[in-house]
């Protein structure tokens, strides 16, 4: 009985010290990924930026939402209002910080009944004339109070296998073009995250034309 109750105890050792070890393994390959991520960000900095119109950016990631939206059976409704002066940035990163806001919209609709899962994306002026305004907007069951103040710090994240970077580097790249993101509550139900940034001139590029709302199931 002793001995087979060592092997028991052995057995349990070996199987704890795997678990350790992976849990090793899983920080390490977190960590890498943190760093992999921050020394991109930091390169990215030194690109130039280019005045880029409002529907360019947009349209540059539509294509990769809606494709998100449709496997989340969420409805995809996005606008540009008519006559926007471009906007001067690195287009890569703020296309992200876009991609970014709309996979989170989508994943906080998970719980909530298909026919209720709306993602709008809309971006207008701001009464500066010289900041433009992008709104990500879901439905989903809205953002816990205690959550909402700690949602740009970095690490923090509510998902398993979230890095907890995802907003905290959104914000980063907002503050780098000068302009601020920002959390509030949706009526009646759901979250809106904003971001602006300023415009590279008062006169919009030839192909920025009013666009009127698009609707995907």
């Amino acid at each position: 009985d002793g001995k087979a109750q060592l092997a028991v105890d052995l057995g349990q050792q070996l199987q704890d010290l795997h678990g350790a070890m992976q849990r090793i393994a899983d920080q390490a390959s977190r960590a890498g990924r943190v760093v992999l991520g921050v020394r991109n960000l930091v390169r990215q900095r030194g690109q130039a930026r280019e005045r880029v119109s409002a529907a360019e950016l947009l349209g540059a990631v539509l294509p990769l939402i809606h494709l998100q939206a449709r496997a989340g059976e969420v409805q995809l409704v996005s606008s540009v209002a008519p006559g926007l002066a471009p906007v001067l940035c690195q287009r890569t990163m703020v296309e992200q910080v876009l991609l970014n806001l709309a996979r989170n919209a989508i994943q906080a609709m998970e719980s909530v009944p298909a026919a209720q899962r709306q993602l709008q994306i809309q971006v207008r002026a701001m009464p500066r004339e010289d900041m433009l305004e992008f709104a990500v907007c879901d439905s989903g069951p809205g953002i816990a109070p205690e959550v909402a103040a700690q949602l740009f710090t970095p690490f923090f994240t509510t998902r398993a296998q979230g890095m907890g970077l995802g907003l905290n580097l959104c914000r980063t790249v907002v503050e780098q073009h000068g302009g601020t993101i920002a959390f509030a509550a949706r009526q009646p139900q759901g979250s809106i995250f904003t971001f602006t940034l300023p415009t590279g001139g008062d006169v919009p590029l030839p192909d920025e034309e009013a666009q009127t709302p698009r609707e995907s199931p």
